[in-house]
């Protein structure tokens, strides 16, 4: 197992705080471990909560369109958000 493997797991146990009553789904990141280049987002949004994955809403689409711009798909980058599930109020 890989480092992120183990703190996936860690993260999808967490209830240390409020966050966690309310997520549907955990949204630690995703991409190759060793990649060149790394997005970090703030916080997950409903579409994020909803699929488990990050960048999947308006904002992804729109992040998928840049690195298409350069040449680079979202498989060839890391994507993650500084807080790893989202509060539902």
């Amino acid at each position: 197992m890989s480092a992120l493997s183990d703190l996936y797991r860690e993260i999808e146990r967490c209830q240390d705080c409020e966050l966690a009553k309310y997520r549907t789904r955990v949204v630690p990141g995703e991409g190759p471990e060793k990649a060149d280049l790394l997005f970090i987002g703030e916080a997950p949004g409903w579409h994020e909560d909803q699929q488990g994955r990050p960048f999947v809403g308006p904002a992804g689409k729109y992040l998928d369109e840049l690195l298409a711009s350069i040449g680079l798909k979202r498989t060839e980058v890391y994507i993650a958000n500084v807080i790893k599930n989202v509060e539902m109020s």
